[in-house]
């Protein structure tokens, strides 16, 4: 396989690499957001809630309280690995486009 050439890493970099890094940026800014404001709602979400999901448009699962709490816990993990993550910052400074603001 031949090596790519230097337009074609620009290329990747471009389309790939930058906007790539920017969703992930993105990301983590939306779910750390969501993390700030799940308190109420993952108290609500305890043993003995009575919340069921009413959504009628034909989810292929209506979410329970416990799919509520796992995805508080999968956010958790998730806040935790790509800030502890070293190449993190290499991320963050490839982002061309300043953060967008999250509208919860």
């Amino acid at each position: 396989m031949p090596i790519a050439t230097d337009q074609q890493v620009q290329q990747y970099v471009n389309e790939r690499v930058r906007p790539r890094c920017e969703q992930v940026r993105a990301l983590l800014i939306a779910i750390k957001d969501d993390k700030a404001s799940i308190d109420d709602v993952y108290a609500a979400t305890g043993e003995g809630s009575m919340w069921t999901d009413v959504r009628n448009d034909g989810p292929p699962h209506l979410l329970v309280p416990s799919d509520v709490r796992a995805y508080n816990a999968f956010i958790s993990g998730l806040i935790a690995y790509m800030e502890a993550s070293p190449d993190y910052p290499i991320v963050a400074k490839a982002c061309v486009r300043p953060a967008a603001i999250v509208q919860g």
